[in-house]
């Protein structure tokens, strides 16, 4: 029996999986963060291995095996992933051994098929895509620095800036104004702007604001409709840029969403969304991912070891995953 190895690691948590060629899940394997970027390459390497070995003695299975695709946060550019594939190799869990950005391994833990595009909107904001005949385009991912807007980040400033410019007079009145107040912890948005100056609100806690933009334009509040609908266009437009680099506008491409921001309240992002990207491809299905992204890892090996996969390896697939790692919508 042949194995393959699904790896990954983001800023938050890493996950692995051990599976039989035929699909069935063997081992799952969990640790701490593995994004080298934030946590240092050492701390990294020593999640994923981690992760790994869990998983492998879960499945009584020695390392290496076959085939490991390795989706990483902080696999951004060309140095990134020379890096990242010495280091992956070293470790001495694969024959083959291939690193993804994350963003890729995401795609295809949504898609029916080994090709499609992917916009990610959690923290911060990627997209990416691969055409049919394995053509493969993505953006940096490296924030304002390369162009992007729709991150978490973004949209908890965005939120902020708007309840600031409705005290000082320069923006509409808000409902962001008494829910981020109450949220946080404020009596006035003065004080909220003096802690926020004096970095006094943790980073985390800023992040957890988002929802409440999503709240408020569930209850009507135009300026944060506004903001959500500014986050659908961009997150449209990107996927639209995708599509058009690789050739895919008369085709029925999936374009999957994935990412925290996604699971907010009510239908105005999807809506905003699905118009911006029909505009110019449409045929294009917009969709959630079935599974989590390590999932995407697992697939993408398997198709690496044995090509096209049939239904039964997909069955098999679904059916041995951890509960945890499906519907991820």
């Amino acid at each position: 029996m042949r194995y393959v190895l699904g790896v990954d690691a983001g800023a938050s948590k890493t996950f692995a999986l051990v599976a039989e060629e035929t699909g069935i899940v063997r081992g799952f394997g969990r640790a701490g963060p593995g994004n080298h970027q934030t946590v240092g390459l050492e701390n990294a390497i020593d999640a994923i291995r981690n992760a790994c070995m869990e998983a492998f003695l879960q499945a009584s299975v020695q390392p290496p095996v076959e085939v490991g695709i390795f989706g990483l946060a902080g696999a951004d550019l060309p140095e990134d992933f020379s890096l990242l594939t010495k280091a992956m190799e070293s470790l001495a869990l694969a024959q083959k051994v291939r690193v993804e950005n994350d963003a890729m391994i995401a795609m295809r833990a949504g898609t029916s098929r080994s090709w499609g595009v992917v916009v990610v909107c959690g923290t911060g904001f990627n997209a990416a895509g691969i055409a049919p005949k394995g053509r493969i385009f993505r953006f940096p991912g490296l924030g304002w620095i390369s162009g992007d807007w729709g991150g978490g980040w973004d949209i908890a400033r965005e939120a902020i800036r708007a309840v600031a410019r409705a005290w000082d007079g320069r923006g509409s009145p808000t409902l962001l104004t008494p829910l981020i107040l109450e949220f946080l912890g404020f009596p006035s948005v003065e004080a909220l702007i003096s802690a926020l100056y004096h970095r006094r609100v943790p980073e985390e806690k800023i992040l957890e604001i988002v929802p409440l933009v999503f709240e408020a334009a569930w209850q009507g509040d135009a300026v944060a409709q506004n903001i959500l609908i500014r986050l659908g266009e961009e997150v449209g437009i990107a996927a639209v840029t995708v599509i058009k680099k690789l050739g895919l506008e008369r085709t029925d491409v999936e374009v999957i969403l994935a990412g925290g921001v996604f699971k907010g309240k009510g239908p105005l992002l999807l809506d905003t969304i699905i118009q911006t990207v029909h505009r110019v491809a449409p045929n294009a299905r917009v969709s959630f991912p079935k599974y989590a992204p390590v999932v995407g890892a697992v697939l993408l090996a398997l198709e690496r070891l044995k090509g096209d996969l049939d239904r039964a390896i997909l069955e098999n697939l679904d059916l041995s995953l951890p509960p945890e790692l499906r519907d991820q919508v």
